[in-house]
């Protein structure tokens, strides 16, 4: 009868799917690097003489001979006593432990062959048990001979020994009376996995792909810390939680390992009082800008769900969403969201920006803004996936809000974002008409306000402190602000409120507009009475009664279309704080100013020192923030940078 060859269990790790493909410095000294050779060798003879033990006794269908088992036993001991006596060993007294590794070995490989009791099959099992001894005794010495220099071993001598048990065991069954067959690589699997349990014992050498003395892991064998081993086969471990430094994966760490204060006990955020907590601060304005990804195809805007610190969300103007994970600076595979099908990338449509309910971890809710294909402008409200939080759950798509955009494909505005008063705003282009951005019958050219907090229908209202607010049923009550050309950007002060605009010119002027955190709406920022504060009429009130003039305005000297940014109010600059960073898609400049009086004061260039790392803008498209308010920028060569200290 011929049996199933037993398999060897997942665990078994096969060793030429370990080795190093070059050598690596051994951590031992070269005292101690002869020690475990020597040992190895005595080891690799001493499974050897077991098997053949073993073996002829089940030729004879008789017990094991205990004077054939001792006498090899007794070898292996001295063997390790006199390498021991050179005082350079890493380890001493293990002899027990290799009789006990090639022990359990010895016994899978016995139940593997499993012979029937007649003469003929106890005779084909013997033949392949000695021939398996040979085998390990290989193994091991193709770690134990070149570990005598500190190098790892080739994966030659493996692949030849493997060749031969083949033959071994394809020539005993070629011979007939064999009740198990197609069993060498079973056998091969057990032999590895013996072969680097005794290696693991004994040999120093980093590179072999077993852990053994000195070593805290080796490639693969990393159980002490699963993926983290270095090239120095030492754990790479991540921070110490508690140590009061916070440094991804963390999220916090304010130096105790206590639940209820804002950090959690495993240094996860619990609420937004703990998002500086432990995070490094470095005093001065200079900065870097330095690379995050560059895996990402016409990126359009970055942000973060509230209190996660690990992850930021880009959107693509093709219409994906994808994850950037901060620590690794992998993107996930598979996109968060993907409404390809559901826009256009014609002119200047496409996915612009979306933004996260600032309940999203109870609610789940995010919104996005883009075109659909007829070029329509859209607002969107979709729903985390219940059980995967790197998934949308696409059918929960519920479209709040469409306005018309005919005509031009350009001029679309599309920025959302939260208020710290809670209510969503969304920023319209004038739709390639000027004329729209001051008529009061359309919503082109306007900041509007939402109240999206809404878990039944209707899933948006008009907030009643709305400006033109009457009843709540015309969407013109919508609108929070007008007299906007292309608000392409725009931004809360996370803390005090206040609203920066950056809103593209037309021929002339850039510029950025204000509002401050206390505005109750209604502000006319000029377009198309005036492009910044320059009369863009035949005449203009003087003075601009009625109308909002920007806080910052450049000439086209200077560049073409400014890219609004964000007041800092991330952790690590401190002495940024407050201050507004914006940017222009063709110069390129990244400059900063503060607002006195709804004025700019401070304006400075830290282009040269944005740069000074090395940075690339290639064309600045766009600006994002993350949870704790640190800043990005995103260029036309599909990088995304992080701005930190220098």
């Amino acid at each position: 009868m011929t049996k199933k060859p037993f398999v060897a269990p997942a665990a078994t790790v096969l060793l030429a799917a370990l080795l190093a493909a070059a050598a690596v410095p051994s951590l031992a000294d070269p005292a101690a690097d002869r020690c475990a050779g020597e040992k190895t060798k005595a080891a690799a003879k001493y499974a050897k003489a077991e098997y053949s033990c073993h073996a002829s006794a089940l030729r004879k269908g008789e017990p094991v001979n205990v004077e054939c088992t001792a006498k090899g036993a007794a070898k292996l001991a001295a063997s390790f006593d006199k390498a021991e006596s050179s005082g350079a060993c890493l380890t001493t007294d293990d002899e027990g432990d290799i009789e006990s590794d090639l022990g359990a070995s010895l016994a899978a490989t016995q139940t593997l062959l499993a012979p029937d009791a007649d003469e003929a099959a106890l005779k084909c099992a013997g033949v392949k048990l000695r021939a398996a001894g040979r085998h390990l005794q290989t193994l091991v010495n193709c770690y134990g001979r070149p570990a005598k220099r500190g190098l790892v071993p080739s994966e030659s001598c493996f692949a030849k020994a493997d060749r031969r048990l083949a033959s071994a065991f394809s020539k005993a069954e070629r011979r007939g009376g064999c009740t198990t067959t197609d069993d060498v690589d079973a056998v091969t699997a057990v032999n590895a996995g013996g072969a680097a349990s005794i290696v693991g014992r004994l040999s120093p050498v980093c590179g072999d792909a077993i852990a053994g003395p000195s070593q805290q892991c080796d490639g693969d064998d990393d159980a002490a810390c699963p993926g983290l081993c270095d090239q120095s086969c030492a754990c790479d471990l991540p921070p110490q939680c508690g140590d009061g430094v916070a440094e991804l994966p963390e999220e916090c760490d304010d130096a105790n390992l206590a639940d209820g204060d804002g950090c959690s006990s495993v240094c996860e955020l619990e609420d937004a009082s703990a998002l500086c907590t432990g995070v490094p601060q470095t005093a001065g304005t200079s900065i870097d800008a330095i690379l995050i990804s560059d895996d990402f195809q016409a990126p359009t805007f970055l942000t973060a769900q509230p209190l996660d610190a690990r992850r930021v969300f880009v959107t693509e103007r093709r219409g994906v969403v994808r994850i950037l994970d901060l620590d690794s600076g992998s993107v996930a595979a598979t996109p968060f969201l993907d409404i390809n099908e559901l826009t256009t990338t014609g002119g200047e449509r496409g996915l612009f920006s979306m933004a996260f309910d600032p309940d999203y971890e109870t609610n789940g809710r995010f919104f996005i803004s883009h075109t659909n294909t007829s070029g329509d402008l859209v607002l969107a409200r979709y729903l985390v996936d219940a059980g995967n939080p790197d998934l949308a759950d696409e059918a929960t798509r519920e479209e709040l809000l469409v306005v018309p955009h005919p005509g031009a494909a350009n001029h679309n505005g599309g920025q959302v974002q939260f208020g710290i008063d809670g209510y969503l705003y969304w920023s319209m282009g004038d739709g390639g008409r000027g004329l729209n951005s001051q008529e009061d019958d359309s919503m082109l050219g306007k900041l509007l306000r939402l109240d999206v907090d809404h878990d039944a229908a209707p899933l948006v209202t008009v907030p009643p402190s709305n400006p033109g607010y009457v009843d709540g049923s015309d969407d013109l009550e919508y609108v929070w602000s007008k007299g906007l050309r292309n608000p392409w950007r725009f931004s809360f002060d996370r803390v005090t409120g206040e609203l920066y605009i950056g809103d593209v010119g037309a021929g002339q002027r850039e510029e950025v507009s204000y509002a401050p955190g206390s505005s109750t709406g209604g502000e006319n920022y000029g377009w198309n009475t005036f492009e910044g504060t320059r009369c863009a009429r035949a005449s203009c009130p003087d003075p601009p009664t009625g109308f909002t003039m920007p806080a910052y305005e450049y000439p086209h000297s200077e560049g073409c279309a400014v890219i609004g940014g964000y007041a800092y109010r991330g952790c690590a600059m401190p002495d940024f704080a407050g201050t507004y960073f914006f940017a222009d898609l063709c110069s390129t400049f990244v400059r900063t100013f503060e607002v006195d009086g709804g004025v700019a004061t401070n304006l400075t260039d830290r282009t040269d020192d944005a740069r000074s790392a090395g940075a690339s803008f290639t064309g600045i498209i766009s600006w994002g923030e993350d949870a704790r308010g640190e800043i990005y920028i995103i260029t036309g060569n599909n990088r995304i940078y992080r701005l930190q200290p220098e």
